[in-house]
């Protein structure tokens, strides 16, 4: 990456001022207000400035006649232009000395139509003669909750070290805000749609260089320049944990990424076999991708992959139990010895005291839980625990008991030798999730690692002890 390039780059996280082109005035709720909305939620403390022909007034705000109109400089514009007045705007950005564009509206070349090919052409051609730089078109742009940044009022405020690059607006804004609900924290997030300028290895180069960034997520759709890509990845692969989620796996997804951003979607069999060979972690969802980032942040790595469950009900603990060994973990069974320390004290009917330790309505019992997570935790035979629970699993009246069984799992992880983790199935029933969800955030407060599903837990943490054992081997060699 040139030294100019990674200047760029560096200002569309950091910019020293913003213009939002087109934005609309007599319409509060048009959705070319949402970047004002945003960056107002974010308290954004740089100068900001809003244009549209029309002139007029935003809460308070002036709105620009023009770029010209403005009277101090402007590092970076958020452009909600028609299509065919984006060349226009680009010239008027030269001439105020805008140094980068992102474009959100669409009707570029993703459309596959002549018109707009020859639009995104234009801009492509404007950006090398102008040096303007160029984000998208059709994406959503910057989230930098470090230097105030979001197109999103909801996201959160707090940084921290997960970037993720994604060709699909929508695709950031449901990971952001899952994972974000489980208390994973991005640095640095950039939806950059048909990439016509900057592109996907201009910003995993920038990436694998930020010393704040630990964790690199990806959607791709596809990528301008393969070679260029591959050598990307395998520079940031050596410094970072990468995780990547390929769009357009099947031949009908593949014709979906076409008329999204225009991309070539390429083999996923070449894809796959390249996370293979470079230690990235693939994963085929966006769930699974935010349960990945969660294994990571939040959950110490297990020395190996034997594991104690421990919750309630027989059919889950079947599933669980099927989900878990699906995907190469060991659910060993009880020694004898454990299971009648805890028989002496649990002896309610419906107790299932194996592996897992399924123990009915009993769980509930003052004390009783913590005790048993003792007696596992000090089980040699396996590397971690996981709980599991459910929303739906007992009758609404009976949820806020489990704040005693929460308080037991809090205080075992403070002081746990193994690593925990809390899978915890929601519910979309109205009684039921108004319990669950602050049960779940005060999980998610005290940095418990929590997971919606058997599945989805199972895979994230397979997935990561395959790449931390690929790591580890790779060190060793």
């Amino acid at each position: 990456m040139s030294n100019a390039v990674q200047q760029s780059l560096d200002y569309l996280f950091r910019p020293s001022s913003i213009a939002l082109a087109g934005i609309t005035v007599a319409n509060p709720d048009h959705w070319t207000r949402v970047f004002l909305d945003a960056l107002t939620a974010f308290e954004f403390d740089r100068p900001l400035y809003l244009v549209n022909p029309r002139g007029g007034e935003i809460n308070g705000r002036k709105v620009y006649t023009s770029m010209a109109d403005i009277p101090d400089s402007v590092e970076y514009v958020i452009s909600t232009v028609s299509a065919p007045a984006a060349p226009g705007l680009i010239m008027e950005c030269a001439r105020k000395g805008v140094r980068a564009v992102h474009f959100c509206t669409s009707g570029f070349s993703e459309t596959g139509e002549e018109e707009g090919i020859k639009l995104q052409n234009k801009l492509v051609e404007l950006s090398r003669q102008t040096g303007i730089r160029i984000i998208g078109p059709n994406c959503m742009g910057v989230y930098c909750p470090e230097s105030r940044v979001s197109f999103n009022p909801e996201f959160p405020r707090e940084s921290g070290s997960v970037a993720y690059i994604s060709q699909s607006g929508g695709n950031t804004a449901i990971l952001v805000r899952d994972a974000g609900l489980r208390g994973v924290r991005f640095r640095k997030v950039m939806s950059y749609g048909n990439a016509c300028d900057l592109n996907e290895s201009d910003f995993l180069e920038y990436l694998a260089t930020d010393p704040d960034t630990k964790i690199i997520a990806m959607y791709i759709e596809g990528v301008r320049d393969g070679m260029r890509f591959r050598k990307a990845l395998e520079k940031a692969a050596r410094e970072k944990t990468l995780v990547l989620l390929k769009g357009g796996a099947t031949e009908g997804g593949a014709r979906a990424t076409a008329s999204h951003t225009g991309a070539l979607a390429g083999s996923q069999r070449t894809w796959n076999a390249l996370c293979k060979q470079l230690n990235i972690i693939g994963v085929d969802t966006l769930p699974e991708l935010a349960d990945v980032l969660v294994a990571l942040e939040f959950m110490s790595i297990p020395e190996g992959r034997n594991v104690a469950l421990l919750g309630g009900g027989g059919g889950p603990s079947v599933l669980i139990t099927d989900q878990f060994e699906r995907y190469g973990l060991k659910v060993p069974r009880l020694p004898e010895d454990i299971r009648l320390k805890i028989r002496e004290y649990s002896q309610a009917a419906g107790n299932m005291l194996r592996n897992p330790i399924d123990y009915g309505q009993n769980m509930w019992e003052a004390g009783k839980f913590s005790k048993t997570l003792n007696i596992v935790n000090r089980w040699a035979d396996v590397d971690f625990i996981t709980i599991y629970l459910g929303a739906g699993m007992m009758p609404p009246e009976m949820m806020p008991m489990m704040a005693g069984l929460i308080q037991d799992v809090l205080e075992l992880t403070r002081d746990a030798s193994k690593p925990l983790a809390m899978v915890f199935v929601p519910s979309i029933v109205p009684r039921e999730a108004d319990v669950a969800f602050p049960i779940i955030k005060k999980l998610v407060s005290l940095k418990c690692p929590v997971f919606y599903s058997f599945e989805g837990a199972a895979k994230a943490i397979s997935a990561v002890l395959s790449h931390d054992g690929q790591r580890l081997a790779r060190l060793r060699a």
